[in-house]
């Protein structure tokens, strides 16, 4: 015996449905809430342009399922801000650009909420735990900008090496002629990748070609249990004393950890360039920027914003290089991410209202 369930058809955002989008969890509790209400539900998108940020038909699709507002956001909210703007819906569509860190107090003040579709990879700035506790669904999008991460840190290996974004002002005179050019090929040098994920894999399959040797680690054991031959597992303190290049494609939990001890920054050459594609918190950031201006690291390459007491002087042109959390931003990885953001929205709203219409045959 088995069973059959079929759903009632639905529109999509995009032909295909998009295996990369993840709906993380789903609480019992919760479908019995919505399988009760017949009121539409209240929605809010929160991004940088508000409605403009999606296409008519995104907005039609959505507006026909429910009654949706929309909220433009550029720079992240106090808690306060986002309980207030958010208090009266019950599904949310927001970007990283709506809270920094949506923790229990946040969530707890927001008393109507089902479910939050995320536009981002990583839930580690979300209390996924308390959000479980309350019943609330939560879906992202772990595929998201993959290759354009992995390509971004592919782009500053190449950056660093042939020192590629001086040749350009030095040319235009922006920065003064005694600044050295010279670099040196990563064909006769070695790169540690340490994070060894879905970015950290793809990473190692792009550079393998073009360098002499690649190493990885993972804390997770498992991870690099079946790696190609040609990758190298290692351990950490072996990966960051033997390594030119280290680039940081590990992720974060909620409780923000470090990844690197007194004694493995230690281990770091004068000659060793570290790339951080991943989360400034993994790492001790100040600490990073010292140690280039103490020549004790070839340089730091960061995809966050310069703050500006880290504004670099003449001794460090070049060494240490912030690229504005700009690793995601191409245009493959913004349409296929609004397409799987307001999918995974749209799967949230319908779970419930379609489950009215699920039709069981036992046969």
């Amino acid at each position: 015996m088995r069973t059959k369930i079929q759903q009632a058809s639905r529109p999509s955002f995009f032909s295909e449905p998009n295996p990369s989008t993840q709906l993380l969890f789903t609480h019992p509790k919760c479908l019995e809430r919505q399988a009760n209400s017949s009121a539409q539900p209240k929605v809010l998108v929160m991004a940088a342009r508000g409605r403009e940020s999606l296409t008519k038909i995104q907005n039609a699709l959505l507006q026909s399922q429910a009654e949706v507002h929309y909220q433009r956001i550029l720079n992240p909210m106090s808690q306060a801000q986002f309980v207030e703007a958010a208090r009266d819906f019950d599904y949310l569509a927001i970007t990283r650009r709506a809270i920094h860190r949506l923790g229990a107090d946040t969530l707890n003040a927001l008393p109507r909420l089902k479910g939050i579709s995320v536009y981002s990879t990583g839930t580690e700035w979300i209390d996924s735990d308390f959000m479980r506790l309350r019943g609330i669904q939560l879906s992202a999008l772990p595929d998201y900008c993959t290759n354009a991460v992995a390509e971004t840190a592919l782009g500053l290996l190449l950056l660093s090496a042939h020192r590629l974004h001086l040749r350009y002002l030095k040319t235009t005179r922006v920065i003064p002629d005694y600044v050295s050019l010279r670099g040196r090929e990563l064909r006769h040098g070695t790169v540690g990748i340490l994070g060894y994920g879905r970015i950290g894999k793809l990473l190692a399959q792009k550079i393998q070609p073009l360098c002499k040797q690649v190493f990885v680690h993972d804390c997770n054991p498992k991870k690099v249990t079946f790696v190609p031959p040609e990758i190298s597992p290692l351990g950490k303190k072996t990966l960051l004393s033997r390594a030119d290049w280290i680039v940081c494609c590990a992720s974060q939990d909620f409780e923000e950890k470090a990844i690197l001890t007194d004694t493995d920054y230690a281990l770091l050459r004068p000659e060793t360039t570290l790339i951080n594609v991943a989360r400034t918190s993994l790492l001790d950031h100040g600490r990073l920027i010292q140690m280039v201006q103490n020549q004790q690291l070839g340089g730091y390459f960061y995809d966050d914003i310069l703050q500006p007491e880290e504004k670099p002087d003449e001794v460090e042109f070049g060494k240490i290089v912030p690229v504005g959390h700009t690793a995601w931003y191409t245009n493959e990885a913004m349409e296929a991410g609004t397409n799987d953001w307001l999918e995974n929205l749209y799967k949230l709203i319908s779970t419930y209202s379609s489950k009215q219409n699920v039709q069981i045959s036992i046969c």
